[in-house]
């Protein structure tokens, strides 16, 4: 009787232990919220120019926000800020952007690969991006 009530609690503990682990984890639209700063880019096609690309992105800064607002912002002499709209596929594992400045064919979906509490790594149709988080 002894070893059966032994089970039975282990078993209740494994329960709520697995229970509690669910809750905790954050969605991927919860953990994308912040500012975030681009690190790499890998090309699928590099060529002559990807390594002056790379440079230019250095620590440009992209910030989620919880209304589905994104900013992202490059200092120093090319200086620039870009605002828009994002949402997470219903899964989600993919990032849909629509920039407020009017250009064509530069906004396109990308799948999230990672999101975890320091990176954020982006597949996209020319290549991937890893960002970490700002501290």
């Amino acid at each position: 009787m002894l070893l059966f009530m032994k089970r039975s609690w282990i078993i209740v503990f494994l329960i709520l232990c697995c229970f509690h682990n669910a809750n905790a984890q954050k969605s991927n639209a919860e953990k994308i919220i912040g500012c975030w700063t681009f690190k790499t880019f890998e090309f699928v096609n590099p060529d002559e120019f990807s390594k002056e690309i790379i440079k230019e992105a250095q620590n440009t800064e992209v910030c989620f926000d919880t209304n589905g607002k994104f900013t992202s912002t490059k200092s120093g002499a090319n200086a620039f800020t870009i605002t828009g709209v994002y949402s997470l596929s219903e899964d989600g594992k993919t990032l849909s952007q629509k920039r407020d400045i009017a250009t064509d064919g530069i906004d396109e979906d990308a799948e999230i690969v990672v999101l975890d509490a320091e990176n954020l790594t982006f597949k996209l149709e020319f290549g991937t991006m890893l960002l970490q988080r700002k501290k």
